[in-house]
């Protein structure tokens, strides 16, 4: 990461763990840290990550989190609480707002959705990325791979299933995994001029997984992939992440 950078995670299998261990690693570093999203997400994670400054008006929350990051730190932003213990994110377009008056040296959005389920197929309008991402990271759960493409599994399996020509129910294959991916690849490189483009496959929590994960990290690189960097990890464990392939 540069000195200043917008990362917005989309997709599914470790989003807000992703976003957590990024924000307290960057606070730890004595960076400015802001920690959003632009769905919804629920307050407990939130406030994991540093104090929590709510406003419905632009300017109020604004202000608030200038003074919240006088002294560094990490903050979360939101507009106010919701149902369900969630809150109400921000709109992208605030979010290139708050960039642009520099409060901090780094924005965290957790831009997408996906019931905390570890694999899902985009829906009209997501994900909800800010314009001003610099780096967008792809994530998705290997553990997917092996169970059947049903609501129970997959966040919009249907929409997986018709966009693959796949029944529902049907076993989600190392292929089926893959193609998955390669779809939001495509979706992505297309909604985003400059962002730089991270896949993360998370799960990685033993030797196995490990050589499954390298399996489709391989494939994703491939021509028609669409990845220019995969990375495998097992956030759960906080296992240091290992880049497995790069454009650079």
């Amino acid at each position: 990461m540069g000195p200043r950078e917008v990362v917005s995670l989309v997709g599914a299998g470790g989003k807000t763990t992703a976003l957590s261990l990024l924000a307290r690693e960057l606070g730890a570093a004595g960076s400015r840290v802001v920690a959003t999203t632009t769905t919804a997400m629920l307050l407990r994670e939130l406030v994991a990550v540093g104090p929590v400054v709510m406003d419905v008006d632009d300017e109020g929350l604004t202000v608030k989190l200038r003074e919240a990051l006088t002294h560094g730190g990490t903050v979360a932003a939101v507009r106010g609480s919701g149902g369900d213990g969630k809150v109400v994110g921000l709109p992208p377009a605030f979010v290139d707002a708050l960039w642009e008056a520099r409060l901090a040296d780094h924005l965290l959005v957790e831009a997408d959705g996906s019931r905390g389920l570890p694999f899902k197929a985009f829906g009209p309008h997501e994900p909800q990325v800010p314009a001003t991402s610099t780096i967008v990271v792809h994530v998705a759960g290997l553990d997917a791979i092996g169970r059947p493409l049903t609501a129970e599994h997959v966040h919009r399996a249907e929409r997986m299933a018709a966009a693959l020509g796949l029944p529902l129910g049907g076993e989600i294959t190392r292929r089926v995994f893959v193609d998955g991916l390669k779809l939001q690849l495509s979706a992505l490189q297309a909604g985003a001029a400059g962002p730089r483009i991270v896949t993360l496959l998370n799960g990685v929590d033993s030797l196995p997984i490990e050589t499954l994960g390298r399996a489709v990290a391989s494939e994703l690189m491939d021509l028609d992939g669409g990845a220019s960097v995969v990375v495998l990890a097992c956030l759960r464990e906080r296992r240091a992440a290992r880049v497995l392939a790069s454009a650079a």
